[in-house]
């Protein structure tokens, strides 16, 4: 799966809309400034930078990462967070991973 930033910038909204809470309000749970998490979302962020947004919306990252579609972690002995060059790729199999490495 190809999550590029302005996917996650979009989902960071969405499920800011869904909590009734701003971006601001977001960056302040996660006592950042506004402008940081910006840069984040509208950046390549880093995994601890996924995982503190996820935590400061309640959900995990992998749901953050999928946009809401289904995932169920206790079904998947698998998961792999691929960054490269500027994208970020969840698998959930390593034979989705192994094909996309033979890419």
């Amino acid at each position: 799966m190809d999550m590029d930033t302005k996917t996650l910038s979009n989902r960071v909204k969405e499920l800011c809309t869904e909590q009734g809470i701003t971006l601001k309000e977001l960056s302040e749970k996660m006592g950042i400034k506004p402008e940081s998490l910006s840069r984040a979302l509208n950046g390549n962020p880093q995994l601890s930078t996924l995982e503190n947004i996820a935590k400061a919306l309640g959900v995990g990252v992998a749901e953050l990462l999928t946009g809401g579609r289904s995932y169920k972690p206790l079904t998947s002995e698998f998961t792999a967070l691929v960054v490269d060059d500027g994208k970020t790729y969840l698998f959930h199999s390593k034979s989705g991973l192994k094909d996309w490495l033979n890419q």
